[in-house]
């Protein structure tokens, strides 16, 4: 009995392992898929077992997913070639008629309004594009290691002389190395995003803060301001896309800053999280730092 007790706790106990160890090669896999690579596909082992059928269940769902992003690009990319191109000529024309002398006031003042109106549709059109190559799928170059305290640094001094003019005060604290994996293109579009907001809705002598905090593991941005603030129930609805929560505000915009944040943050495996900074909006992204530091 002792015997056979013992040799039921060893196979217990081994095949627990073996089952941990494919959960967890299971979960790693998955979690590559989401974040990075829609190309890779879980592996199937030779016995067909639950874990093989899963698995092969799971790949038929991944191949009709990657079908639709891949027609999803190729849908907005066709969209892009098909409104950029006629926009851009109804804009020269607008400004070849401008340019002639015999033009007179009265349409000098109805096109000027109409260029303005073209140029508000042109980069609606360049963010929602933005917005659905970001959620579609992966980045579409090999990620790079960005230092999040030197970006935040090239951003403050970049935002710094109009934040001034606007009557506002940008301050910085960022200090030491964030390196996170990423595209330091998108990164700087997230930062000037949120910075585009504060100096859009926080009135003249207000102040905001641009701070990079690393951890242990994760890496922290924050930008924060003293302005009206985005009320609890609203901070959701807020990051949707064409979402203005004050639609009588005399401010343009189309409703997209927030709803891009939050398509790069998810796209570099991150999270975006909106709370009170009393008074006035914290926003705060959180990265996963990466490897070897």
């Amino acid at each position: 009995i002792g015997l056979i007790t013992l040799l039921i706790g060893v196979l217990g106990w081994w095949y627990s392992r073996q089952t941990a160890r494919r959960v967890r090669d299971f979960t790693a896999a998955c979690d590559s898929i989401v974040h990075s690579d829609l190309g890779r596909r879980l592996e199937l082992g030779p016995r067909s077992d639950e874990f093989d059928q899963l698995s092969s269940t799971v790949n038929d769902m991944l191949n009709r997913i990657e079908q639709q992003a891949t027609l999803l690009r190729a849908t907005f990319g066709s969209i892009a070639h098909d409104l950029r191109t006629p926009l851009y000529r109804l804009r020269v024309r607008l400004e070849e008629g401008l340019m002639h002398q015999n033009v007179s006031a009265t349409a000098r003042d109805l096109i000027a309004p109409a260029m303005e109106e073209l140029d508000r549709v042109q980069r609606t059109l360049a963010t929602l594009l933005e917005i659905a190559r970001a959620e579609s799928g992966g980045p579409a170059t090999q990620p790079e290691r960005v230092d999040l305290v030197a970006l935040a640094r090239e951003m403050h001094e970049l935002y710094s002389p109009g934040m001034q003019e606007g009557g506002l005060k940008l301050a910085i604290a960022a200090k030491g190395e964030a390196i996170i994996l990423g595209q330091r293109q998108l990164l700087a579009q997230l930062i000037a995003n949120l910075l585009e907001n504060a100096l859009k809705y926080v009135p003249s002598g207000g102040h905001v803060w641009l701070e990079v905090h690393p951890e242990a593991d994760r890496v922290q941005l924050v930008v924060a301001d003293d302005g009206p603030g985005i009320a609890t129930e609203d901070r959701n609805r807020a990051q949707q896309p064409f979402v203005r929560l004050d639609e009588s505000s005399s401010t343009s915009g189309s409703g997209l800053g927030l709803s891009l944040v939050r398509a790069i943050a998810r796209l570099h495996r991150g999270e975006i999280e909106l709370a009170d900074n009393h008074p006035g909006l914290k926003v705060t992204c959180s990265f996963v730092r990466a490897p070897g530091q």
